[in-house]
C-alpha cells in the first residue's frame, strides 16, 4: 500500500520538494485559493469543491459535481541577525537569509451531490510544511568569510493529504467525515564545526486519520454555525530528529545529560468553530481553532505549546466578479528562549525534554527551532477576487502577505551567540473550477 501512494504522489512530491512553506506552525493556513483570499476561513463557509479539505460536512451545499485543480506559490523570506557576540569569525549585526524561497504545492479536490442526501468527495493536496538552507554563503558554518555560522543547518518538512469526505444531511443540516492518508517527508542536517556532515539523507512516512465536521444553517438568517475536528497523524522518520538533534547536542553541549530524541514527529488534533453570514451579494465568516501542538509528539518535545488561530473573511458579489479579502492571526508557539546564565525572558528556564538539564539544553533546542524550523510567522493579509467565465467554468486568484515577529534565541553555547529570527511571507493561488 505504501509503494502504490508514494507512486501516485510522485509528481506532486517533486513540485514541493523545497518545501519551505510554514504559517500556522507548520500548517498553511489555507489549501485552496478561495479559502486563502478570506483568511483561511472555510470551517462556515462554503467554498465549492475547496470545502471538502476544509469541512466535510459542507460538501452537500454543492448541486451536481464540482471539479478544482491549483495551486499555490509559496515564498518565505527568513533571516537570521547576530544580535550579541557569536562565534569568533562573526561579526556583530550580520544577518543571512535562507536559500529555501520557492514552493509550488498542489490542490486538487472532486465532490459530487448523490441528491439523496448523501455527497462524496475526493482530495490531494500539500497541507503543511518547513525547511530551511543555510549552507551557501553567510548560512556556513564558522569558517573564515562567514558572517552568520549556522553550521549549514538545513531543514525539509513536506506533508500531503488524501482525504475521501462522506457528508449526510437534511433541511438545514449536514455532518461529514472524511477519512486521511497522509504522506510525509522529512530531512535534517547540519555540519559540525570540524567541517564533518550530519544527516542521512531524507526519510518518509505514511500515517492515517480524519476529519470531522458539522454545519447548521439557522432558518431565515443567512447563517451558518459549524464545527470541525482533526484527528491527530503519527509520523516517525527514521533517524531524523534524533540523529540530527543528539548530534548537535553531544558536539556543542559536552558533559551535558541529554535525554533520548525519537523520531516521531505527531501532526496535532485540530478544533475548530465558525460562523458564516450571507445575505445578498455579501458574505461575512469567521472561524476559531485550536492546534495542538503541545500535545503532539515531538513538537511538545521542542516546546510547542497549542496554538489558537483567529480568520476573518468577507466577499462581495457582482454578477461574474467576486472579491474577497481576509485576516488570519495566530501567536507563534514556540516557547520564548532564556540566555545561557539563566535569565528568564519568557517562560521559566527549562529543558521541555527534560527539566533538570540546564539553561544550555533549553537554548539548544530554541537554535534548532529558530534555525531549522522559524514558526514564528503570526499575521496574515490576504486579498483576493474569482471570476464565473461560463456556468460551468470560473476560477480563482489569492494574495497572501504575512509578517513575523523579530525573535531572539540565546545560543551563545552552541557558538551561535543570540540570533534574531524573522520569517515573511508571500504566496500567490490559482484555481481553476469546473461545475458538471
Amino acid at each position: 500500500m505504501k509503494r502504490t501512494i508514494k507512486l501516485a504522489v510522485a509528481a506532486a512530491v517533486a513540485l514541493t520538494a523545497t518545501s519551505a512553506f510554514a504559517t500556522n506552525g507548520d500548517n498553511l493556513i489555507a489549501t485552496g485559493a478561495k479559502s486563502l483570499s478570506m483568511g483561511g476561513t472555510g470551517i462556515a463557509h462554503y467554498n465549492g469543491a475547496e470545502s471538502a479539505t476544509s469541512n466535510p460536512a459542507l460538501i452537500l451545499k454543492g448541486k451536481g459535481t464540482k471539479f478544482t485543480f491549483g495551486g499555490t506559490y509559496f515564498t518565505p523570506d527568513v533571516e537570521v541577525t547576530t544580535t550579541a557576540g557569536n562565534n569568533t569569525n562573526a561579526a556583530i549585526g550580520s544577518s543571512a537569509e535562507s536559500d529555501a524561497k520557492h514552493n509550488i504545492i498542489p490542490f486538487v479536490t472532486l465532490t459530487e451531490n448523490l441528491d439523496n442526501g448523501f455527497a462524496i468527495g475526493a482530495s490531494m493536496y500539500g497541507s503543511a510544511g518547513m525547511g530551511t538552507d543555510w549552507r551557501r554563503g553567510a548560512g556556513a558554518n564558522g569558517a573564515a568569510g562567514s558572517t552568520v555560522g549556522l553550521y549549514s543547518m538545513r531543514s525539509n518538512l513536506m506533508l500531503m493529504k488524501f482525504s475521501v469526505p462522506v457528508a449526510y444531511g437534511q433541511d438545514n443540516w449536514s455532518v461529514g467525515i472524511a477519512p486521511v492518508i497522509m504522506y510525509g517527508s522529512l530531512d535534517m542536517s547540519f555540519n559540525t564545526a570540524a567541517g564533518a556532515d550530519v544527516g542521512n539523507g531524507s526519510s518518509s512516512d505514511i500515517g492515517l486519520g480524519y476529519e470531522a465536521g458539522a454545519a447548521y444553517t439557522v432558518p431565515s438568517t443567512g447563517i451558518t454555525l459549524a464545527a470541525r475536528y482533526q484527528s491527530p497523524i503519527m509520523m516517525e522518520y527514521k533517524d531524523q530528529i534524533s540523529t540530527t538533534s543528539e548530534a548537535f547536542y553531544f558536539g556543542y553541549l559536552p558533559g551535558v545529560s541529554v535525554p533520548a530524541f525519537k523520531d516521531k514527529l505527531e501532526q496535532p488534533a485540530e478544533i475548530g468553530v465558525g460562523i458564516d453570514w450571507t445575505e445578498g451579494d455579501i458574505t461575512l465568516t469567521a472561524d476559531f481553532k485550536q492546534i495542538k501542538w503541545g500535545q503532539a509528539e515531538g513538537y511538545k518535545d521542542f516546546g510547542w505549546e497549542d496554538q489558537n488561530v483567529y480568520a476573518l473573511g468577507a466577499e462581495y458579489r457582482m454578477d461574474k466578479l467576486a472579491l474577497r479579502i481576509g485576516y488570519n492571526y495566530a501567536k507563534n508557539p514556540i516557547k520564548e528562549s532564556f540566555d545561557a546564565r539563566g535569565t528568564v525572558s519568557g517562560t521559566a528556564p527549562s529543558n521541555p525534554m527534560n527539566p533538570a538539564v540546564g539553561p544550555s539544553a533549553g537554548d539548544c533546542i530554541n537554535a534548532l527551532n529558530h534555525v531549522m524550523f522559524p514558526a514564528v510567522t503570526e499575521k496574515h493579509y490576504t486579498v483576493g477576487a474569482g471570476y464565473q467565465f461560463t456556468k460551468n467554468v470560473g476560477t480563482d486568484l489569492s494574495f497572501m502577505y504575512a509578517t513575523s515577529p523579530d525573535v531572539t534565541v540565546d545560543a551563545t553555547d552552541v557558538g551561535l551567540g543570540r540570533l534574531t529570527v524573522s520569517n515573511d511571507q508571500m504566496a500567490v493561488a490559482a484555481n481553476l473550477n469546473y461545475s458538471f
